[in-house]
């Protein structure tokens, strides 16, 4: 997905004031736009969104090895 952070006002859901914006379209197609105090924090989202998806392939990579160990040694 591709990320964009821009240094504007915003406000977040908890009335604090923050300084930079995340915008990113999800998968299905739903645009999203998250205010942040730091690009630090900004960036960190963006961590956290694509960390779901690498902890997802490495089950998935865990299962096929496993399963090519079990094919390999009967």
């Amino acid at each position: 997905m591709p990320y964009k952070i821009k240094k504007e006002k915003c406000v977040q859901s908890d009335g604090d004031r923050g300084a930079y914006t995340l915008s990113y379209t999800d998968k299905k197609g739903k645009q999203h736009k998250n205010c942040h105090t730091s690009k630090k924090k900004a960036k960190g989202q963006i961590a956290a969104i694509e960390g779901q998806w690498e902890s997802k392939d490495y089950s998935t990579l865990k299962e096929l090895i496993h399963e090519m160990l079990i094919e390999l040694f009967k």
